[in-house]
């Protein structure tokens, strides 16, 4: 994309997220975006808040050399590791009866809060209110880039609350565009401007968002986390495995469950 990147909020001016309460002990909170220098100043802008899930992965550390030590051998006796597979999306994220193969989970955090003079957070009502699609924006840790460009126009994803009393799943969000260049990523007046990125090769990207449906009963991570223990339906899910990554994957079996927690049904056209 050419020119200078200034993105448009596509968001009414009234917002319903003052009534989320913050929490401190959530455990993908925010203080990766921490500045002394943050004030209050009343802004007109209003740019999505990302999680602490996305923390620090612009500055990229190199590979640690290998250690010339020998090393210890591992016990034969030692129990094996078991992980639960995580799903991998098709060119199409497609079975051969059109139904979605890998779901998606979105976090932001509904709490107001201002850096650089704009408030950077974002709800499920936020999103309800835009007149166009929602850039989501901000994405600095490459394993949720990665997520997000494995993503296919008509994909749906759970939004989440981070952050909030309770953080939960609170309803569905719809991908309407697939990745494109993240152009926040340069400009210097945005939250989440990286100096390191280049525009020969973009780093950054992000998908386009619109509202599907709100939840009636939100489900609490609490929850989910009581059916994350061993042999629980959610055992594998991202969310509880890597609790600070912002964009993660759910699997079909996964997406369901999670659907009857809430008290919902698949809708027609909704996978």
């Amino acid at each position: 994309m050419a020119g200078t990147a200034t993105r448009r909020s596509t968001r009414q001016t009234t917002s319903t997220t003052t009534a989320v309460q913050y929490n401190d002990n959530d455990a993908s909170s925010s203080s990766e975006n921490e500045d002394p220098k943050l004030n209050a100043k009343t802004t007109t802008r209003r740019t999505r808040k990302r999680t602490r899930d996305d923390k620090n992965d612009i500055a990229e550390q190199p590979p640690k050399k290998k250690s010339t030590a020998t090393t210890t051998r591992t016990s034969r006796n030692a129990p094996p590791k078991t992980t639960q597979p995580q799903p991998t999306p098709t060119n199409t994220n497609r079975d051969a009866s059109n139904h979605q193969q890998t779901y998606w989970l979105f976090k932001a955090e509904p709490t107001p809060r201002y850096q650089n003079g704009k408030n950077i957070s974002f709800s499920l009502s936020d999103l309800r209110a835009c007149t166009e699609p929602e850039p989501w924006t901000g994405v600095r840790n490459t394993q949720a880039r990665n997520n997000m460009r494995a993503m296919r126009v008509g994909d749906l994803g759970f939004f989440y609350h981070s952050n909030a009393k309770p953080s939960a799943v609170v309803g569905i969000l719809r991908v309407v565009r697939e990745a494109h260049v993240d152009e926040t990523a340069f400009d210097p007046l945005d939250p989440y401007f990286d100096a390191r990125s280049d525009r020969k090769a973009p780093k950054w990207w992000c998908v386009d968002v619109e509202f599907v449906r709100e939840f009636g009963n939100p489900v609490a991570l609490g929850r989910i986390k009581e059916c994350a223990g061993e042999g629980g339906a959610l055992r594998g899910l991202e969310l509880v495995r890597n609790s600070r990554l912002s964009v993660g994957r759910v699997g079909r079996g996964e997406w369901e469950f999670i659907l009857g927690l809430a008290g919902e049904e698949m809708w027609e056209g909704e996978g």
